[in-house]
C-alpha cells in the first residue's frame, strides 16, 4: 500500500513516462468541390476544404478531416498544458500554410526557348494569306487562254454534262477511271448556274481547279507545320508548290489527278492533326477513300497512309484505328468494282458462259491500260518537258530525299515524308504510257520532302543562336529567290492565248453549220454543243450530232449504227494536230474518218498570234457523193 505522499510523487512519473499522442495521418478523403454561395449570402471559411488552385478547367483542395481538427483542439488528458499549446500552435501554423500556399512557378525546360520570338498568331495568318494570295494571282492569271485545251480536259467535262442528264459517259462507260471525279465537277457546276458560267465548260471546269490549287497550297503548310514544328518550313514547302511552273502549267487544266492530290493532302492532314482522336482518323479513310475514287492511282499511298496512322495513334489505339482505316479505305474503292459486277461488265466478254454480247468491262480495261500503247505519252518525253519547266525544283528534291532517309533514323516523321516520294516514283516509273501531267501528286511531296530536309540545318542554326530570327530571315531570302525565278520561267503561261483558235471554231460553227448535222470532234467542243447556251450552241438547239472522233471509230453505236461505217454520213470535221495524226497514222477503224477527211475541202482554218502549228484548228466540209456507200 503507497501512502498519499508516494502517489503524488509517481504521478508525474506517470506524466513523464507517457508519450506524446502520434500525429494522426491524414486519410485520403476525395476533394468535393465547393459550393457556389448564394447572392447575398455571406461566405464562411471552412478550415477542412480549402481551395488551392482554381480555373475554368480544375481545380486543386486541401481537405482536413473534422476528426482530425477535433484531435487538435482536444489534446490527450495526459498531456501537459505547455505541450498542448505548443502542439495547437504547430498545427495552426501548419494548416495556415496549407490555406495560403501557391501553386509552384513553372520555368521553362528548354533553355533555348527563352529568347524565341513569339509569333502572333494574326501576324501568322497574314502571312500566310499574302503567300496564297500570290500563288492565286499567279494561277489565275491567263488561266482561260493558256494552256490550250486539251482532250482530258474536254472528256471529263462531257462526262459531267452526262452525269447531269443521267448517265456515267455521253457513251458507254467504259472504266478507264472511276466516275467521282467527274461527279464532282458536275456537283461544282450545279453550284456555279451552270456549265458557261465563265463562257465556256472547260473554263468553268478551270476555276474549280484554281479553287482545289490554293486549297491544296493551304494543306501544304498546315502539314508541313504539324511534321517539322516550324511555320518557316511550312511557309517555305507551301511557295514551292504553289509557285512551281509544273504548278502553274498543270493545275490549271481540268484533270483528275488535280482532284485526288487535293482529297489525298486533306488525308494526310487528319492523320497529322489528328492529336490521335480516332474520329480524325475516320475522316482521313474517308477522304482518301474519295481520291481513290476520283483516280485509281492514289491506291499506292495506302501503305505509307498506314504508316502514318501507325505513327500518330496511341497504343491503346493502333490496332483499332489500323483496321478502321483499312476497313473505311476499302470500302469505298470496292465500290468500283461493285458498280461493274451489278453491270454485269467485271470480266471481259466471252469469259462467262452465255456472254456473246460485246460490252466493256473492268479487268479487260485495266489489262489496257497496263499494256504499252505507242504515241500516248511515255517517261523520256514526260521527263524532258519536267526537267525543262522547273530543273531546280527535281535537283533540290533528290537531295532532300536522301537527307530524309538518313535522318528519319532520328525522327520518323521524316521517313513518313520520304516514303510518300518514293512510293509515286516506284509508280511512274513501273507504268509505261506516263504523261506530262502525271506529275502532279509528286508536287506537293516535293515541296514537302525539300522544306522538312532543310529545316534540320536551320533549325540547328537557331539553337546555336538561340534567336529565331535567322531562320525566318534565311527562309525569307529564299523565298525572295524562288518567285522571281519560278514567275520568270513560267513566263508563257501567262502571255500566251493558245486557247483562242478554239474558241473560234465554236463560234464559226454556231455560225455556218446547221443543228442538224453530223460533225466529227475532239473532246473539248463536245460540252459546248451539246448544251444550251455554249458558244458553239448560242440560244439555239443543239449539235446533238456532234461525236468525238474517237468513239465514232471505235464505239460501235456510233461506228455502225449511226454512221453505218459510211464516211458519206459526215458532214464536218473540225480538226487539230493531234487529232488529224490519229486519223491518219492508226489506221483500222479510224480510215472511216480518213476516207471522209480525204473527201473534204477546207473551210475555215484558226491560228495563234504567234502561228504555233500545235494550236492550230482546221474545220472540213465533207463533199457527200451520191453513189458511195450503197
Amino acid at each position: 500500500m503507497q501512502g498519499p505522499e508516494q502517489q503524488q510523487r509517481s504521478a508525474p512519473k506517470k506524466s513523464e513516462q507517457t508519450p506524446a499522442p502520434a500525429l494522426p495521418t491524414t486519410p485520403s478523403v476525395p476533394a468535393r468541390p465547393a459550393e457556389t454561395p448564394r447572392p447575398g449570402a455571406e461566405e464562411k471559411l471552412d478550415p477542412g476544404n480549402v481551395t488551392l488552385y482554381r480555373n475554368n478547367r480544375f481545380f486543386v483542395h486541401a481537405v482536413v478531416p473534422d476528426s482530425y481538427r477535433r484531435n487538435v483542439q482536444q489534446a490527450g488528458g495526459n498531456t501537459s498544458l505547455l505541450e498542448q499549446i505548443r502542439w495547437i500552435s504547430a498545427e495552426q501554423l501548419r494548416v495556415s500554410k496549407i490555406k495560403t500556399r501557391l501553386l509552384p512557378r513553372i520555368e521553362l525546360f528548354n533553355p533555348a526557348q527563352k529568347n524565341a520570338v513569339s509569333i502572333p498568331l494574326l501576324l501568322e495568318g497574314v502571312v500566310v494569306l499574302v503567300l496564297l494570295s500570290l500563288g492565286l494571282g499567279v494561277h489565275a492569271f491567263n488561266i482561260f487562254n493558256y494552256p490550250q485545251y486539251g482532250p482530258d480536259e474536254g472528256a471529263y467535262m462531257a462526262n459531267a454534262w452526262a452525269i447531269m442528264h443521267g448517265h456515267l459517259q455521253p457513251y458507254p462507260y467504259t472504266y478507264d477511271h472511276p466516275p467521282l471525279g467527274w461527279i464532282q465537277l458536275a456537283v461544282w457546276t450545279l453550284l456555279t448556274g451552270g456549265f458557261f458560267s465563265f463562257e465556256t465548260a472547260i473554263n468553268s471546269g478551270r476555276v474549280l481547279m484554281l479553287l482545289l490549287a490554293i486549297a491544296s497550297g493551304l494543306l501544304v503548310y498546315l502539314i508541313t507545320c504539324r511534321l517539322s514544328g516550324s511555320r518557316s518550313a511550312g511557309l517555305l514547302a507551301m511557295t514551292i508548290y504553289i509557285l512551281s511552273p509544273l504548278s502553274v502549267t498543270y493545275q490549271r487544266e481540268i484533270l483528275l489527278d488535280n482532284i485526288g492530290t487535293f482529297w489525298l493532302l486533306l488525308s494526310v492532314f487528319f492523320v497529322v492533326r489528328g492529336n490521335s482522336r480516332l474520329r480524325n482518323i475516320i475522316f482521313s479513310a474517308l477522304a482518301l477513300g474519295i481520291a481513290i475514287l476520283s483516280k485509281e492511282v492514289f491506291l499506292i499511298f495506302i501503305p505509307v497512309m498506314l504508316y502514318g496512322v501507325w505513327l500518330f495513334a496511341t497504343r491503346f489505339q493502333r490496332k483499332f484505328a489500323l483496321v478502321a482505316f483499312c476497313y473505311i479505305v476499302l470500302s469505298l474503292s470496292s465500290a468500283y468494282a461493285l458498280l461493274a459486277i451489278l453491270k454485269g461488265e467485271l470480266l471481259p466478254t466471252g469469259l462467262l458462259p452465255g456472254d456473246t454480247h460485246a460490252h466493256p468491262s473492268l479487268l479487260g480495261t485495266l489489262l489496257q491500260q497496263v499494256q504499252y500503247v505507242p504515241n500516248m505519252g511515255d517517261f523520256a518525253t514526260s521527263w524532258n518537258t519536267w526537267i525543262r519547266l522547273d530543273q531546280p525544283l527535281f535537283i533540290a528534291g533528290g537531295i532532300a530525299l536522301v537527307i530524309n532517309i538518313a535522318g528519319g533514323w532520328w525522327n520518323r516523321l521524316q521517313w513518313l515524308m520520304a516514303l510518300f516520294f518514293i512510293s509515286y516514283w516506284v509508280l511512274l516509273l513501273s507504268i509505261q504510257n506516263i504523261f506530262p501531267y502525271s506529275i502532279l501528286p509528286l508536287l506537293p511531296l516535293l515541296g514537302m520532302n525539300i522544306a522538312l530536309a532543310l529545316d534540320i540545318p536551320l533549325k540547328a542554326l537557331s539553337k546555336r543562336t538561340g534567336f529565331d530570327l535567322a531562320r525566318a530571315l534565311l527562309l525569307f531570302l529564299l523565298l525572295g529567290a524562288l518567285i522571281p525565278l519560278n514567275i520568270q520561267r513560267a513566263n508563257s503561261q501567262f502571255s500566251q492565248n493558245t486557247a483562242e483558235p478554239q474558241r473560234q471554231a465554236l463560234l464559226w460553227i454556231n455560225r455556218n453549220a446547221p443543228t442538224s448535222s453530223v460533225i466529227i470532234i475532239n473532246s473539248y467542243l463536245y460540252t459546248d454543243l451539246h448544251e444550251t447556251g455554249g458558244m458553239g450552241v448560242g440560244r439555239g438547239l443543239p449539235y446533238t450530232q456532234a461525236q468525238i472522233y474517237w468513239n465514232a471509230a471505235f464505239d460501235p453505236e456510233v461506228h455502225n449504227t449511226l454512221l453505218h461505217d459510211c464516211w458519206n454520213r459526215i458532214d464536218y470535221l473540225v480538226v487539230d494536230t493531234q487529232m488529224q495524226s490519229d486519223i491518219q497514222t492508226r489506221g483500222g477503224p479510224m480510215l472511216l474518218l480518213d476516207r471522209a477527211l480525204h473527201r473534204s475541202v477546207l473551210r475555215a482554218q484558226f491560228d495563234t498570234a504567234s502561228g504555233n502549228a500545235q494550236s492550230r484548228i482546221q474545220i472540213y466540209q465533207v463533199l457527200h457523193d451520191a453513189t458511195s456507200c450503197n
